[in-house]
């Protein structure tokens, strides 16, 4: 659940999802329903069109040296981003190599969305340097 209340909350800086949950081959993708409308004023996502054809640029990983990324945040031109703007009820899909964010909620109203992310467990290889282990490997729910 993603709870934006008016003026509280920070930014959610320019990442891909990719990058926190990866899998081999790459697989992520986050289903972002809007709970309530999104606009620019309550800090709606923003996107780096075509930015998913790119690859991945960096990776959060659990090491040696505890929990960090494998490489320094790419400079994005904040000029390049579209907004997102979607009322209440859509359901937006992000593929997971798609550079997005959000923007703190100015507005006088909320901006509550769901959030989930799904990953292939059949085809993929979850990597053992991910920042998130589980203690029990996954029951796939569909199996090709």
């Amino acid at each position: 659940m993603i709870v934006q209340q008016p003026g509280i909350g920070g930014e959610v800086v320019p990442h891909q999802d990719n990058c926190f949950l990866y899998t081999d081959p790459t697989s992520c993708t986050a289903l972002w329903l809007a709970l309530e409308d999104a606009t620019i004023e309550n800090g709606c996502l923003w996107a780096l069109p075509k930015s998913h054809k790119g690859g991945l640029a960096r990776r959060f990983i659990r090491d040696g040296d505890g929990v960090h990324f494998d490489n320094p945040s790419p400079s994005y031109n904040y000029e390049d981003f579209v907004p997102l703007e979607v009322k209440a009820g859509t359901l937006v899909l992000i593929h997971g190599d798609l550079v997005h964010q959000s923007f703190v909620n100015q507005s006088s109203k909320s901006r509550h969305a769901y959030s989930i992310h799904v990953i292939d467990t059949d085809r993929c290889t979850w990597s053992q340097d991910n920042w998130l282990q589980r203690k029990v490997a996954p029951t796939p729910i569909y199996v090709s």
